[in-house]
This record gives C-alpha cells, sequence and structure tokens, in this order.
C-alpha cells in the first residue's frame, strides 16, 4: 500500500457492492480496486471488464493471497469465516453489517483486529449519515429526554432497481448458495437453543434491518440498562421498551411495504421534541430529515433540517482510510455514533482504529435484561456536557465493541415475551 492509495478487494459482487461501495471506490482517490471476488465467475468476470479490474476470483483466500490487496470489503451473505481468514492473511477490514450470526463467531474477530494490529469496520453507515449528524446536535441541546422512540418499518426493497444499472449473472451454484444458508440456519438455532428456535425468522429481520436502527440508537444513547419488556408482534415485527436507568425507549421493528420509507428516532425532551427521520438506504445522496418542535414565544414552532446532500456509504469509506493511511487529517475519523453526552452513560474513549464498529458483537433476540451493566458508575451527568457548557459538540466513537451488549437474547417466553 502507497501512503496515497488503498487497494481494495472486494468479496461478493452483489446489489450492496455494485449499487453503494464499488461507485465509491471507484471515485475516491484514496482508493483503488484492486480485486474482486464472487460465487458466480461470470458476476466477477463482468464487473471486472466494467470496472477495469484485472484480477478476479472465485475463491476468497486466493483474492487474500493477493499482494495487491491491502483492505478487502466483505459483501457476502455469511461473513464470519471470510473476515476470520482476512484478518490472518493481514487485510483490513470494512465488513457489511452482520460481522456474524451469532456473539460467538463475532467475539473472536474483535481479538484477531486487536492482535494484529488492522483497521477492522462494520458497516453501520447511518452513523455516518449527515442528517443523522445533525440531529445528534439538536438533541444533545433540547436537555434529559423523557421518552424516546426509534422506529423502523421500512420500505419497498423492490422499488429502487430501476435507479441503476446492476450485473447480473445466474452461474452461481444454486446448491452450494442453498448448502451455505441452511448451515447459517443451523448455527442460530443452535445459539437460540430448542425453547426459542421460532424466533429465527425474527432473529434474522433484527440483524438484517433492525440492527441500524439498534446502532443508531446506541451511537446516540449508549447500551440500555434493561430490557423491559419485549415481544414478538408477528413473523417479522418486533415491540420492546428499554430502559435507560429512568428514560423509556420504544423500539418497534416491522417489514411494512409502504411506498415510503418509514425509520425513524423521536426524543422527547422537557420542552422540545427532535425527530430524526432516514431516507432510503439504497438512495445516493438522500441524507436523514431532522425536524424539531419547540417553542416561539408562547406559541409551537416546528422546523425541517435537511442533511446534506451527501451519501453515508461514501463517509464511511473516508472514515475507513483515515483510520488506515497515517498523516491524515482526523476530521472525519469519529461517526456520528458516539457519546453526546445525552444522558449519563460511562465514559467515551476516543476514537482509534483497530476496532469493530461497536455493535457488531451484539446478539439481537430477546431477553429478559440487558447483560452488560457494567460501568454504570463511571458516568458523566448531563449538566457535564459540552452542550451545556457552551461549547461546540464533537462526536466521538464509542469504543464499546470491547464490552458487548447481550440484547434481546434466549430468556423471553416463546408465546408470552413480555418481561419484567
Amino acid at each position: 500500500m502507497s501512503d496515497r492509495v488503498i487497494g481494495v478487494g472486494v468479496i461478493g459482487c452483489g446489489e450492496i457492492a455494485q449499487l453503494m461501495h464499488l461507485p465509491y471506490l471507484h471515485e475516491l482517490p484514496e482508493f483503488r480496486i484492486a480485486a474482486l471476488c464472487d460465487v458466480s465467475r461470470g458476476a466477477a468476470e463482468k464487473l471486472g471488464t466494467h470496472c477495469r479490474v484485472s484480477a478476479r476470483y472465485s475463491d476468497h483466500r486466493a483474492l487474500l493471497a493477493d499482494p495487491d490487496v491491502d483492505a478487502v470489503l466483505i459483501a457476502t451473505y455469511d461473513h464470519a469465516e471470510i473476515a476470520t481468514d482476512a484478518l490472518r492473511a493481514g487485510k483490513h477490514l470494512l465488513v457489511e453489517k452482520l460481522l456474524a450470526f451469532t456473539p460467538e463467531e463475532a467475539r473472536p474477530l474483535v481479538e484477531h483486529a486487536e492482535r494484529g494490529g488492522l483497521v477492522a469496520l462494520v458497516g453501520y453507515m447511518k452513523l455516518y449519515d449527515p442528517g443523522y449528524e445533525i440531529g445528534l446536535e439538536r438533541i444533545a441541546l433540547i436537555g434529559p429526554p423523557k421518552s424516546i422512540h426509534v422506529h423502523d418499518f421500512a420500505g419497498r426493497f423492490d422499488r429502487h432497481g430501476r435507479l441503476y444499472t446492476q450485473t447480473r449473472v445466474t452461474d452461481a451454484p444454486a446448491d452450494a448458495l442453498a448448502a451455505g444458508r441452511n448451515a447459517v440456519a443451523r448455527r442460530i438455532d443452535a445459539a437460540l437453543g430448542r425453547d426459542h428456535a421460532g424466533y429465527r425468522d425474527l432473529y434474522l429481520v433484527v440483524l438484517g434491518l433492525g440492527s441500524h436502527d439498534l446502532a443508531a440508537m446506541r451511537g446516540a444513547f449508549g447500551a440500555p440498562s434493561r430490557v423491559v419488556y419485549a415481544r414478538q408482534i408477528g413473523p417479522k415485527q418486533l415491540l420492546a421498551v428499554l430502559e435507560y436507568d429512568d428514560v423509556p425507549c420504544v423500539f418497534d421493528m416491522a417489514m411494512a411495504q409502504y411506498e415510503w420509507w418509514d425509520e425513524w428516532i423521536h426524543v422527547h425532551g422537557e420542552r422540545d421534541e427532535v425527530r430524526i427521520e432516514f431516507q432510503n438506504t439504497y438512495f445516493r445522496n438522500a441524507s436523514a430529515i431532522v425536524r424539531v418542535r419547540e417553542a416561539a414565544g408562547e406559541g409551537p414552532s416546528e422546523r425541517v433540517i435537511p442533511g446534506a446532500p451527501d451519501t453515508a456509504f461514501r463517509r464511511e469509506w473516508l472514515h475507513f482510510a483515515d483510520c488506515i493511511m497515517p498523516g491524515r487529517s482526523r476530521a472525519r475519523r469519529c461517526p456520528a455514533g458516539s457519546p453526546t453526552s445525552i444522558l449519563p452513560f460511562r465514559s467515551s474513549r476516543r476514537c482509534r482504529p483497530k476496532l469493530f464498529e461497536a455493535k457488531a458483537v451484539e446478539r439481537w433476540t430477546l431477553v429478559r435484561r440487558a447483560q452488560d451493566r457494567s460501568g454504570q458508575k463511571n458516568m458523566r451527568s448531563y449538566e457535564r456536557s459540552e452542550a451545556i457548557q457552551g461549547r461546540p459538540y464533537r462526536p466521538r466513537l464509542r469504543a464499546a465493541c470491547l464490552r458487548p451488549l447481550d440484547c434481546f437474547v434466549a430468556n423471553a417466553p416463546r408465546n408470552d415475551a413480555s418481561v419484567g
């Protein structure tokens, strides 16, 4: 790797790689696409021709042996084994969420990255959304919240395809793909246990959809002190009430078929409200919108603050480059998911490389209470926050991956998932 350009090998050339990663790897001067790998040899060949990349592989181990590859993007279905091989090969790593399907698979990867001195980042790109950053700044100014609501019913995932040109090749071995998914299902069932195997579909939805919202929630407020209530409403719907000391947080998630995108965080303060409305992930240059309700004299007022027309994926790659390349500016290095001192949570640590984003090692099933309650004595009060003292808000990255939260895990009853 030169001091100026990082050679990236892309493992998994499907939709998210084609629409949101390869364009920015091609555009940004910090990177060059060094190699492509996909189980569909035809897809790798066709994309290689389009991107003018000569190194094309169907086995990720061959790509990892390529000396021109300094870092890898993992955008396959099952990530943990490939991530392990990449770290053992000494490659920096940006892995699409989810890092792994079980905590047992994920936790050793953090240790591998730390021991190897490697930058390892999980792709929770919403932490880099410009509108999310604005929203956190506004939330930090309204005082201690009275309640928090995190909501994601998503929307249609079949509308964005017409906006982009994609390479689709159907030569991937169907039996191998099916075997891989069956193996994942068996591992999840083993992790959930026999009494909770019926939660597998919901578990996958929370990992695939809700993990982004839980990441944004933890980025804003830290780890909840406990789970008060959790219930599976339907095959793909979850309702939970979390607690941040005495502040309730409602989390509801489902797969809806709206023609709009329905994903937001709403915070109620004593006198003001702030709402961060996320946009469809697959729309470029569409950042979150912030709505602020506040007093105007003795009457109500509502402001709409749009985020900058940038793409979270692009800013995520810039953060990745900042962590890898020595001597670069650190202005973009810490995403907006750092503690904001909105609530008196445990102290933050400065952003540093060699770190998986905090939410990578969490498992998202149903539990009686959150396990990570340590560190509660090491807190800062809101009154000490930078916002109250009039200093500029500067987000910092929480190193919570070193203390994973086993959130929503196996103790919820199968039929009546109320927990108290």
